[in-house]
């Protein structure tokens, strides 16, 4: 006999629910006043993602004939910067059959599948102290990123506009914090198809909100860098999900588009060189990526972290310890606060999250304030600054769990000549 759920919507603050599982049949002692009851019999499964899978193709020279594709059953688009090629099947099989042909053919520098990309999974906790710790919560005082000190500083200098990428499931632009701050007109949302950019996730609405929530209105938070607008480019779906075809798209929108940093609050399980080359290529025109560690607790970091022309951060808690969930390893650049920390979601309502994601913003963040303080900076001379004034953790010097330190704004902009 399957479970059944009751699952009881409860009248505060955003959307929330209590659930209650067993047996058909069972009583339950509800410790609420509840005025609806809405029985789900029985659970369902998630719908599962279409079964179509597809390839990603780098051609050493040229495109093969269109010909070939057409025997193999497959509809192509490209990636033209990247001279890389989608080919879609039907099954997976078929994708799998069409790998082996490829692979010994001399016009393919390489072939790979198309992964599923996701956000990290990340955790709601109500606290808030990555600005400013004042040791609230049995925190560490001063274990932020010093960004009161560094707004002393900024007073009365002239911030440049700076555009900055988040690569994820979208931007919700019509929050009241984030009027004027979201370029629509620059955005894509690959998921859809459309120039228009939602987010019914909510992940890239909270990662957006910290790096330029609007400051100083009286209304909700506040943002890192105040000359920072946002490029929303959406390639994960509502739950969290996308191919990396589309992170590689969306990467080659944003340079395309005039983003000086991104941000991918993002992670795969293997390597995909489809994606290490919009990165490279994305390097090659001066743009700056800022990628999430990964939420495994790994003594590796997740793709695409991993990847050379990528600031890596991993999360600290509100006692400058490493969070127990952010991955470390080799290749970790710094690490910045992660744990519990306040923005919006996808109902326009404030909420609390911790993990890597919310670390890398931080960090993307700071990196565009820099740009627009001295617009000038290339990518290479902002990550030296980032790295040379993070407030040093662990281990004296360089180390696997907190790679260069803890981001300190404030000894950022300090260096800024």
């Amino acid at each position: 006999m399957q479970d059944e759920a009751l699952i009881f919507p409860l009248s505060w603050s955003g959307t929330q629910y209590v659930v209650f599982e067993g047996k058909p049949g069972t009583r339950y002692q509800i410790p609420f006043n509840l005025r609806k009851l809405q029985p789900l019999l029985p659970m369902k499964p998630s719908a599962k993602t279409s079964k179509k899978a597809s390839l990603l193709v780098k051609m050493k020279h040229g495109s093969l004939k269109q010909s070939v594709s057409t025997s193999l059953n497959a509809s192509r688009s490209s990636l033209s910067a990247l001279s890389l090629e989608e080919w879609t099947f039907k099954t997976k099989a078929a994708a799998t059959q069409a790998k082996r042909y490829l692979e010994r053919s001399a016009a393919v520098d390489y072939v790979e599948h198309t992964q599923t990309v996701r956000t990290a999974k990340d955790m709601y906790r109500p606290y808030q102290w990555s600005l400013q710790n004042t040791g609230q919560r049995k925190g560490k005082v001063g274990a932020d990123i010093q960004y009161a000190a560094a707004l002393k500083r900024l007073a009365g200098k002239t911030l440049q506009p700076t555009l900055v990428a988040v690569v994820d499931t979208g931007i919700n632009s019509t929050y009241a914090d984030f009027a004027g701050r979201v370029r629509t007109d620059l955005g894509y949302d690959f998921i859809r198809g459309k120039t228009s950019v939602t987010d019914p996730d909510g992940h890239g609405s909270h990662v957006a909100g910290i790096i330029a929530a609007n400051s100083d209105n009286l209304y909700g938070i506040q943002g890192i860098n105040p000359a920072a607008s946002l490029i929303p480019i959406r390639v994960l779906d509502a739950n969290g999900q996308g191919s990396t075809s589309d992170v590689a798209r969306g990467i080659l929108h944003a340079v395309k588009k005039g983003a000086r940093v991104i941000n991918l609050s993002l992670e795969m399980d293997e390597k995909s060189r489809a994606i290490e080359d919009a990165i490279a290529y994305a390097d090659q025109k001066k743009v700056l990526v800022v990628a999430a560690s990964g939420n495994d607790g790994a003594k590796t970091i997740s793709y695409p972290a991993r990847y050379a022309h990528v600031l890596s951060v991993g999360a600290t808690d509100r006692k400058d310890v490493r969070a127990s969930f952010s991955n470390r390893g080799k290749g970790l650049d710094l690490v910045a606060p992660g744990v519990e920390i306040p923005s919006y979601i996808g109902d326009g309502e404030l909420a609390y999250s911790s993990g890597t994601s919310m670390a890398a913003p931080h960090v993307a963040a700071v990196a565009s304030l820099l740009m627009s303080l001295k617009p000038s900076l290339s990518p290479s001379a902002t990550e030296k600054l980032l790295k040379s004034s993070a407030r040093d953790l662990g281990t004296k010097g360089y180390d696997t769990s907190y790679g260069y330190g803890r981001l300190d704004v404030n000894r950022a902009v300090s260096l800024v000549k």
